[in-house]
């Protein structure tokens, strides 16, 4: 082995025991403080994401994948392109499931969809309220495939708490974020019966001044409107 060769796997042990010690070295007040702040300067966000679901009962697993863009403080969409194309927007307290093949696009509030909320956790205004809903505890860090390092918070309703509602029948939920832009990359919301929803997110890019379009659902000829408690209507 040559010394220069020596010389580069000890800097490369040297940096990545520095990352580790750094990533060991933070608590669940400096990541959520980060986290806070990196929020706080993000107008929008785009990136591509995979959405594995996890059915307890059957023992098998759904995976589809799209992009994701998210508007601070709570307008959400999730535009999956495969297997089937799906779109779920969600714009402060208004919901449209829609499903361009079937020519079906359901209506609802955020209150009425169960478990959906969950997916903003970590994104915008909801990280300055997380310790108001959740017991927060850090349980993974390491080092980030993309450089840097990653943190695994465990997210578990509080009694009595809005998470904590019967209707959600939510157990806990994994978020995970890496250091630099500090916005989740893995969201995991595990149900109390052991179903689970994973979504994982690549290429993200903030700020990039999003159209009001991008997140309002513009209804296509010959749809049905299906209205959850106000009945369906063509």
């Amino acid at each position: 082995m040559s010394k220069y060769l020596s010389v580069f796997i000890i800097a490369a042990t040297c940096l990545c025991s520095a990352v580790v010690a750094q990533a060991a070295a933070m608590s669940v007040d400096d990541v959520l403080g980060r986290m806070n702040r990196a929020n706080s300067r993000m107008e929008d966000l785009q990136a591509d994401f995979v959405q594995t679901k996890r059915m307890a009962l059957f023992d098998e697993s759904i995976v589809s994948e799209g992009k994701f863009y998210f508007r601070n403080p709570d307008k959400l969409v999730l535009d999956t392109q495969s297997p089937e194309r799906q779109q779920l927007i969600i714009n402060y307290n208004h919901v449209w499931l829609h499903y361009p093949d079937l020519k079906q696009v359901h209506e609802l509030s955020l209150k009425q969809s169960s478990g959906l909320s969950a997916m903003f956790v970590g994104f915008g205004g909801s990280v300055a309220g997380i310790q108001e809903q959740f017991t927060v505890k850090l349980v993974e860090t390491g080092p980030w495939e993309g450089g840097g390092s990653y943190y695994t918070l465990a997210l578990t309703p509080i009694p009595g708490s809005a998470a904590a509602s019967p209707a959600l029948s939510l157990g806990k939920v994994m978020l995970t974020v890496s250091d630099g832009k500090w916005y989740p990359v893995k969201t995991v919301i595990v149900q109390k019966n052991g179903d689970s929803t994973m979504l994982e997110y690549s290429n993200q890019k903030d700020n990039l001044k999003l159209s009001d379009s991008r997140f309002t659902f513009n209804l296509p000829a010959g749809t049905q409107v299906i209205r959850h408690g106000g009945g369906a209507a063509n």
